[in-house]
């Protein structure tokens, strides 16, 4: 056995569903079509590059104990948050497609 359990891989997917979400509410966002592709990308780069500094298995500035917990609430908690505003269309402006009309 290579060392990975069932476990590893749950927080594996959680890890991509949060990369998934942020992309999907940058999509989004109001704005031409290029422009929402590269903030769709930012901001996966983004958390990507926070992921590798702080908790990757490999992090460079990996956190421990009560920083780790912080950051983890902080990082599933902003996914599943992208992940609400992005469906339910709150992401657009007002009138604008995916969201009722005044």
């Amino acid at each position: 056995m290579n060392g990975v359990t069932a476990v590893d891989v749950l927080a594996f997917g959680a890890e991509l569903a949060v990369y998934a979400a942020a992309g999907w509410w940058a999509w989004r966002r109001p704005g031409r079509r290029a422009v929402r592709l590269v903030a769709a990308a930012a901001a996966v780069a983004g958390l990507a590059l926070l992921w590798g500094w702080f908790a990757a298995p490999t992090a460079d500035h990996p956190l421990h104990g009560a920083a780790r917990v912080a950051f983890e609430v902080c990082w599933f908690g902003g996914g599943a948050a992208a992940a609400v505003r992005a469906a339910t269309g709150r992401s657009r402006m007002p009138g604008g497609p995916g969201r009722p009309g005044r």
